[in-house]
């Protein structure tokens, strides 16, 4: 079993090598990155912006879901002057619903949701390099499915990057999604994973324009 774990090791080792020397930094020049993690959602319903900001910042952790196959991926493309373009795709399973405490019946609703959100990189806006801490705002729609309800949603988020190397780093995302129509579900949705910029330089043939 030992000598299993190493190997695996090892072999996830030699592929973050691989990758970290495959991959280079995302600008002007290298405009791709692409990220893969976990997510946590955390159910709401509308009811104003004072009730979404005591929601969120009421530092309990037991209302979270995290279930089932509850990874997010997603690609993005830089544009211009600190924009750049996301589309995301995340799973989990909703077993808390909204004003869930310890001991409550759990709920067995499925969650998909596929966003498009436009961040814009905060390093631009304080004229200052990133190179390791670079921290976003974001914003822009999407759709989710939870239960047997689907619905398009509205989203703003922040989030930050922080870059091991110059291609490898840990991505950090907060996301509040909301739907317009007052009986469907808003959710929170947080995630932390690797994320990796892509090259779009001349030795792989094209340039990502």
């Amino acid at each position: 079993m030992k000598d299993l774990i190493n190997k695996k090791i090892l072999l996830l080792v030699s592929i973050l090598f691989l990758i970290n020397h495959m991959l280079y930094s995302q600008d002007e020049d290298d405009k791709w990155v692409v990220g893969v993690g976990i997510n946590v959602v955390d159910i709401r319903t509308p009811n104003g912006i004072v009730g979404i900001a005591k929601d969120y910042g009421n530092g309990t952790i037991e209302d979270l879901n995290m279930y089932g196959g509850f990874f997010r991926a997603y690609v993005g493309r830089y544009l211009f002057e600190g924009i750049s373009f996301q589309v995301a795709g995340s799973a989990n399973k909703i077993k808390k619903g909204f004003g869930y405490s310890t001991g409550d019946p759990l709920l067995n609703d499925s969650f998909f949701a596929l966003d498009a959100k436009f961040k814009y990189s905060i390093k631009y806006l304080l004229k200052k390099p990133a190179d390791v801490f670079d921290p976003f705002v974001l914003m822009g729609g999407g759709y989710s499915k939870i239960g047997e309800d689907s619905n398009m949603n509205i989203g703003i988020g922040w989030g930050f990057n922080l870059w091991f190397t110059n291609s490898i780093g840990l991505n950090f995302q907060s996301d509040y999604n909301h739907n317009p129509v007052s009986s469907a579900k808003d959710y929170f949705q947080h995630s932390v994973g690797l994320v990796f910029k892509l090259s779009s330089s001349p030795k792989f043939g094209w340039r990502g324009r």
